[in-house]
């Protein structure tokens, strides 16, 4: 995807929008602009774009300057998501984007859950799509709102430690405590009160540490994926994003310093814990699928026709991974990930 006139389009009509909206929920625009591309599907960008754009905010104004001596005060703090945009897209205009993704990342990665993940898979489209075109504003104006709202939203969750067990994914999920969580309410107001129990910080902390960590991130985007099958659809949105963060990291790890490599994929594995143990551990549980899954093509008609953000991540995130793999876990994903917005 190196031409894109419908992303750089939507990308240009989107930056005029807020990154998020109805108190707290995430602009996807950018996100599923890009995913639709990537799909096959740039025809439908400009109408999904229409109908999305009633929805969304004005983007905040800057207010004061961030510097490099004073950027610690404002991580984390919202109010400052303007001062953010603007700080980035100097930095951007200063220096090579991946001199600036680089100084940046791991600052960031303790933040992994910050907006629900949608910081860095926002920051991490946003890389794939200016990787193919190097010095397009558009893309680079997208870079710059991704740190942002990364920035912004940042915060950590409690339990995070080294990783020092010996149980694969599935035993380490198997064990992670359960409590009642809300109904109702954004994903980090629901993960809360699970988080803060010692157990789950010993559950976090009992995965095996990777040996070949490229792979390790594979194994982090099929055990999701495998979650996803079989506790989707009941916990469509709770557990949908631990399988597309992942998955958009893993799709720019090229574009990464090697020495980040694992710390990424340790705080993607405490978000995706935190996930599964909220909304998936305790409730029921979907049958492994039976026969052959459904043509990729189908999965694709139906996010497009459904409209829903979600469900257009999610099957650009399964087909990138079937791709990759060959695995039919993805593909099963992808075919229960149709629900309307």
């Amino acid at each position: 995807m190196v031409a894109s006139p419908e992303l750089d389009e939507a990308l240009d009509r989107l930056s005029r929008t807020g990154p998020e909206f109805r108190g707290g929920l995430s602009n996807h625009g950018p996100m599923v602009a890009e995913a639709l591309v990537r799909l096959g599907c740039a025809d439908a960008v400009e109408s999904w774009v229409d109908g999305y754009l009633a929805l969304l905010d004005e983007p905040a104004r800057p207010s004061d300057r961030i510097t490099e001596d004073g950027w610690r005060d404002a991580l984390g703090d919202y109010r400052r998501v303007g001062d953010w945009r603007a700080y980035f897209t100097d930095q951007l205009a200063e220096a090579p984007w991946r001199a600036v993704l680089a100084q940046w990342w791991p600052r960031l990665v303790p933040g992994m859950v910050a907006g629900a993940t949608h910081g860095v898979i926002r920051t991490s489209q946003a890389v794939r799509g200016l990787a193919d075109d190097e010095h397009n504003p558009q893309r680079m104006a997208e870079l710059a709102s991704g740190l942002a709202y990364w920035s912004a939203r940042y915060v950590e969750l409690p339990g995070a430690g080294p990783l020092a067990g010996e149980k694969t994914p599935a035993e380490a999920l198997a064990a992670l405590p359960t409590t009642a969580v809300a109904e109702n309410g954004l994903i980090l107001d629901q993960l809360g009160p699970l988080v803060r129990l010692p157990e789950f910080a010993d559950g976090v902390a009992a995965l095996r540490p990777p040996v070949a960590i490229n792979a390790a991130f594979g194994t982090l985007t099929r055990t999701f994926a495998d979650v996803y099958v079989h506790f989707g659809r009941n916990e469509p949105i709770g557990l949908v994003h631990a399988v597309t963060a992942p998955t958009a990291v893993r799709s720019i790890l090229p574009h990464l310093p090697e020495v980040v490599w694992r710390p990424t994929h340790d705080a993607l594995w405490h978000v995706g814990a935190a996930l599964f143990a909220a909304f998936a551990q305790g409730k029921p549980r979907d049958d492994a699928p039976v026969g052959a899954p459904q043509d990729p093509a189908v999965s694709v008609a139906n996010a497009v026709a459904s409209g829903d953000a979600h469900a257009i991540k999610l099957a650009e995130a399964c087909l990138r991974e079937h791709a990759t793999t060959g695995d039919p876990t993805y593909l099963h994903a992808a075919s229960r990930g149709m629900y309307a917005a």
